[in-house]
């Protein structure tokens, strides 16, 4: 647990704060939210399944094969189990045989069974078989509709693929320094009216002493564009209008600076809404440096997003003044 300093600086200029959700309740230790956008919460579970879908649908592609693979084999045992319970003797075209034997014969002909495949080597004999495998093909048949659910909706679902730079820079800006970050869209589809939010926390004392959490909406030159398809650097002018203005590198980390990051655009593949989120802390920002030329030209002409560069910078000299002011 990280000891706040006694004395935190304030926000002086008091702009407008902005409410994300999180409330006012302190968070002095960590980040609220990692690089990859997910947010540090957790949610006490209403039931064991009530995350199912949404855990299934995010999950890493390899992740759900495992899972998809696995309940299929965990299914045609239990069903196996059941047929040697009853008696190979009534799947007719098994030749009895030891455990191990009946066991495997079964268990392919379960596996037939739910696919709905059915050589036809193997069929069952006696009301209760037939009324298992009965159960396991109509059973096969709800599994393999949401499975293939499923795997439609994770291969159709809209992802914004928006590689940012790695760190946050503090640069020279007209007469004075401005807060910079920068994005690259890394998908052959183009994003149509893009906008950006950019909010700070800062954990700030009240009149009466208390240390509170609050959130401000950092103003940008510019926040919204039409085509997204080449890079963007934000960049959000530390004037005296900025709830940073004369803040040091030091008292952004006293005061657990963290910068959170909303895109969201229309990708014109499948004319549906992306968003994405990033993260930023007061650790991440480099100061008095710029970024480097993103953009090249290929064999034929044509403008080149290196994407790979996209967070490549060099640092400036002489070095900066240690407080955000002009």
């Amino acid at each position: 647990m990280s000891i706040l300093p006694k004395i935190i600086k304030r926000v002086s200029n008091k702009p407008p704060e902005q409410e994300l959700g999180f409330g006012k309740t302190l968070t002095d230790s960590g980040r609220m939210m990692n690089p990859d956008g997910v947010f540090n919460v957790e949610r006490e579970r209403f039931g064991l399944w009530d995350n199912t879908y949404f855990n299934l649908m995010m999950m890493p592609g390899w992740t759900f094969f495992l899972y998809i693979f696995t309940s299929f084999i965990l299914v045609n045992l239990i069903f196996s189990l059941l047929y040697c319970c009853l008696g190979v003797e009534h799947l007719q075209g098994i030749t009895p045989g030891g455990f191990g034997h009946n066991f495997m014969q079964a268990y392919f002909f379960s596996s037939q069974t739910l696919t709905t495949v059915g050589y036809g080597h193997i069929s069952p004999t006696g009301i209760l078989t037939n009324l298992v495998a009965s159960v396991e093909s109509f059973l096969g048949l709800l599994i393999f509709a949401l499975v293939s659910g499923l795997l439609y909706g994770r291969f159709s679902r809209p992802v914004a693929r928006i590689a940012f730079s790695d760190k946050l820079l503090v640069s020279p800006y007209r007469s004075g320094m401005a807060l910079m970050f920068r994005m690259i869209n890394a998908a052959r589809s183009e994003l149509i009216e893009t906008e950006v939010q950019v909010i700070v926390t800062l954990n700030q004392r009240d009149e009466s002493g208390v240390l509170n959490r609050r959130f401000y909406a950092l103003a940008l030159e510019i926040s919204k564009i039409s085509f997204f398809s080449l890079s963007w650097t934000i960049v959000h002018d530390l004037n005296e209008n900025s709830p940073l203005y004369g803040f040091s590198s030091q008292d952004l980390q006293d005061a657990g600076a963290e910068f959170l990051i909303l895109v969201k655009g229309t990708d014109e593949g499948n004319q549906q809404m992306v968003h994405i989120r990033r993260s930023y802390t007061a650790e991440e920002m480099v100061w008095n440096a710029k970024f480097l030329p993103v953009i090249g030209r290929s064999r034929k002409g044509k403008a080149r997003v290196m994407t790979s560069k996209v967070g490549q910078y060099e640092l400036l000299e002489p070095a900066p003044d240690t407080a955000l002011a002009n």
